[in-house]
């Protein structure tokens, strides 16, 4: 009779291995929900990103995590052959959402809590009244001379933006070169490389770019100017942009150098 028992203990094995794998989808195909319903604007920004994805993910990729490594125990000792593949799946990729889960909140520690950038703090870029009510009521004020709050962060907590932005990103600096550059030329860059254009004359252009994820907007004001040309952008969500918007500025100044 034992010889019997034997392959049924397998097809159990199995059957645990199979449903460790498909355990281990469960949160990135939750995540990529959460990212399609952020994006079209079915969900709040506040639901999606912090309660659904910083918030419960975690959790349930621990929870995936824990079921993954129990079959990749019993895979090693049962049928490591046809087990084994199964099971490490599942590792693999739950380890991989927990290793973004990692790295995100090592970004956050990395970077300062800001999600504003100019080139320009002297005379700051001002959005129009306009752009600002696009933005609306809930999203990042714009300010002359913003600060971080004290409570907010032990390392940059008390500190102004421009004093951050020469620390964290120098290179947004004011474009001199200046030549042949025009708000026509600008427009037709920015729809290029998809931005959506909300405003422009002679002397500015507004517009607003939305990532590809959950979909935060970020809006960005281009000033013409005899004296040279300055950017600044200003992500609307309330929440650290990890360098985004530095990435952002300095990738359109090397764009309007070379119209």
């Amino acid at each position: 009779m034992p010889t019997l028992d034997k392959p049924k203990a397998k097809k159990k094995g199995l059957a645990f291995a199979h449903f460790a794998f498909m355990v281990s989808l469960v949160t990135p195909l939750f995540l990529l929900g959460v990212m399609m319903a952020s994006n079209l604007g079915y969900i709040s920004y506040d639901l999606g990103f912090r309660a659904l994805t910083l918030n419960l993910a975690p959790k349930m990729a621990l929870g995936a995590m824990a079921v993954a490594g129990l079959s990749l125990l019993i895979s090693l000792f049962m049928a490591p052959g046809r087990l084994g593949p199964w099971a490490l799946a599942a590792v693999v990729i739950t380890g991989g959402v927990l290793g973004g889960f990692w790295w995100y909140q090592k970004a956050l520690k990395a970077n300062p809590p800001i999600g504003d950038v100019a080139t320009n703090w002297e005379r700051p870029v001002t959005f129009s009244t306009r752009l600002i009510e696009q933005r609306g009521r809930d999203a990042r004020p714009i300010e002359d001379l913003p600060r971080v709050p004290r409570n907010e962060s032990m390392d940059w907590g008390g500190k102004t933006i421009p004093e951050i932005n020469a620390l964290t990103c120098p290179r947004a600096r004011t474009i001199t070169k200046k030549e042949g550059v025009t708000a026509e030329k600008v427009v037709a860059m920015l729809k290029a490389n998809n931005y959506v254009v909300t405003g422009s004359a002679d002397w500015r252009v507004e517009a607003t770019y939305q990532d590809p994820f959950y979909g935060f907007k970020s809006d960005v004001v281009i000033r013409l100017d005899p004296n040279g040309i300055d950017i600044r952008s200003v992500g609307r969500y309330p929440m650290p942009d990890l360098g985004a918007n530095c990435r952002r500025v300095v990738d359109l100044i090397h764009k309007i150098e070379a119209l």
